[in-house]
């Protein structure tokens, strides 16, 4: 093969590896934000169905807060911010996950 075609294939190559990485990072972006949101609207039909104490309020209050974090990530254009606040929200729904469980 020569030097040309070899060093062609090898950029067709990069450039395929870089695209699949950002497709994986974004999938998983997104997986994580949904499942923020699922949690959070689990919690919020436990608190209409009247599954609510005096304890558990401030830990669904964070799991609803997280949610609604994942739901804005959806909103941001820019990367690093759109991270941060992907952090937030799952820190907020990790929080109200282990607060309801250790509650119960």
């Amino acid at each position: 093969m020569p030097e040309e075609e070899h060093a062609e294939a090898a950029e067709v190559y990069r450039e395929s590896v870089a695209r699949l990485q950002a497709t994986a990072y974004r999938n998983l972006r997104q997986s994580i934000a949904l499942a923020t949101i699922v949690w959070a609207v689990l919690i919020a039909l436990m608190v209409v169905t009247g599954d609510v104490t005096a304890a558990r309020l401030p830990w669904y209050a964070a799991s609803i807060v997280g949610g609604a974090l994942g739901l804005c990530t959806y909103a941001m254009r820019e990367p690093r911010a759109r991270l941060y606040v992907l952090f937030t929200a799952v820190a907020f729904t990790v929080a109200g996950l282990v607060g309801v469980f250790l509650v119960d």
